[in-house]
């Protein structure tokens, strides 16, 4: 054990003996921004990532390893319809530094240290957070499915716009601790096409023939085939007149040289995609950590997550929340276990350290008896026994650097005609049983890293 460690279990005894509660403990050991003062390293003014020992780190803008636990989607806090009728509308109304200092000294006491994804203005001062910003028009849980085609100007401009605004907004909040984009296109080709009849590449294929992605197209069959028409033709079985013709026709998507092709033109749209985005970013700030697309876990084809790979800095998950069914039976199907095979197999794909973007599981409650988007346990026992065998089973893999968990408030969700179950009532309240032991085990799990070998 090194000096820092016994240190720290010393001062954790006292602390226990003298009846110090273990949210001062663990604030007292840990920097403005959260990271704690036993992993030491280079102070640089903004966050990064280094490798000490066997374990990825974020290191803070004071040069102390951080590891991220945090809850999303607290911005749903102002819509007026939902906090009117909640204890915090009723106490402060729309008075909302105060609403959300509230809201902060409760993640703060239940062990969550980060603001998490689309994070409220009014806590982005004080706690850690990710810039969140839109990039396709609808996310892969949405309907209608959406796809850009980002051979476009249009596409072009609009992604440099908002790269220099995350970069300028980055630059200028050091608790800005990273760029990602909210949620993920459904990517995988197969099970797109099983669960919504389309794809990224038939969505491109079928553009107008002056489309810029329709003719990036024609110009990758060229590419593909040498030049040589009959040579499509005879892959395809088709009789194309040119390759031009190729677009906007009804292929057999299922015939073995059809699927090799459109998975190589996959690649060529994810590359563009993060290139578009990624190149204006780093230019405007060269250091700044960029996440990229929040993807959901089995809808990532591997030539996607190479392309990624090249532009961002750390790979987003999101696993769970399945509102289609998964291409193959799954062993656990729940997925409020830690599938760690396939995230050990995404790691050396990618080479990134790993943040698991958005999870949960939820249980039984009498005012809100039906759950949806996650897993649904029938006690709050179950159900924070898996949240801690996930955390548990995540973080022993020392290139997972976060979790952030779904939901902060409960509130009823019209897409899927269910509540979205968070750490509070509809009403404002905790669950009182679920929070106390969801602090424990964040207490726990962020005391014993750093003493972790």
């Amino acid at each position: 054990m090194n000096r820092a460690s016994l240190f720290t279990r010393c001062l954790i005894g006292f602390a226990a003996s003298a009846g110090i509660g273990a949210t001062t403990l663990l604030n007292a050991q840990t920097d403005r921004f959260g990271g704690t003062e036993s992993i030491v390293a280079e102070a640089t003014g903004h966050f990064r990532l280094e490798r000490i020992k066997a374990r990825w780190w974020l290191i803070t803008p004071e040069g102390h390893g951080m590891i991220l636990l945090g809850v999303n989607h607290l911005s749903e806090m102002k819509d007026p319809a939902v906090h009117a009728r909640t204890v915090l509308g009723q106490r402060f109304g729309s008075d909302w530094p105060r609403v959300f200092a509230e809201v902060e000294r409760q993640c703060r006491e239940w062990g969550f240290n980060s603001a998490g994804f689309e994070a409220p203005k009014e806590m982005r001062a004080t706690m850690p957070y990710i810039i969140s910003t839109p990039f396709m028009a609808a996310s892969f849980w949405q309907e209608p499915l959406a796809y850009a085609d980002v051979f476009t100007d249009k596409f072009a401009a609009e992604a440099e716009a908002r790269a220099v605004a995350a970069a300028a907004e980055m630059k200028a909040n050091p608790m800005a601790l990273a760029w990602c984009w909210t949620d993920s296109t459904s990517w995988d080709l197969e099970f797109t096409r099983r669960t919504r009849g389309t794809d990224y590449v038939s969505f491109m294929r079928e553009l107008p023939a002056d489309a810029p992605g329709r003719q990036r197209y024609t110009a990758f069959l060229r590419e593909r085939h040498g030049g040589e028409l009959a040579r499509l033709n005879a892959a395809y079985g088709t009789a194309f007149a040119s390759f031009e013709a190729v677009g906007g026709a009804t292929l057999d998507r299922e015939r073995a040289a059809v699927f090799a092709d459109d998975r190589e033109f996959l690649r060529l749209i994810a590359r563009r995609y993060y290139e578009a985005i990624a190149t204006p970013f780093r230019r405007e700030h060269p250091t700044g950590l960029l996440i990229g697309d929040r993807f959901h876990f089995r809808d990532h084809p591997d030539e996607v997550l190479e392309e990624a790979a090249k532009f961002i800095d750390v790979l987003a998950i999101q696993p769970g929340d399945h509102f289609f069914p998964p291409l193959a039976k799954l062993t656990r199907p729940d997925e409020t276990w830690f599938d760690a095979a396939e995230f050990d197999r995404l790691h050396r794909l990618t080479g990134k350290p790993v943040i698991i973007a958005d999870h949960q599981c939820g249980f039984f409650d009498q005012q809100t008896p039906k759950t949806g988007g996650w897993f649904q346990y029938a006690t709050v026992g179950e159900a924070s026994a898996s949240y801690d065998r996930f955390l548990r089973d995540a973080f022993a893999r020392p290139y997972v650097i976060g979790y952030f968990r779904c939901q902060y408030l409960t509130i009823y969700k019209d897409h899927i005609k269910r509540y979205k179950q968070g750490l509070l009532r509809p009403d404002g309240t905790p669950f009182e049983e679920f929070v106390s032991r969801l602090s424990t085990i964040n207490h726990e799990v962020l005391r014993a890293l750093p003493a972790a070998p």
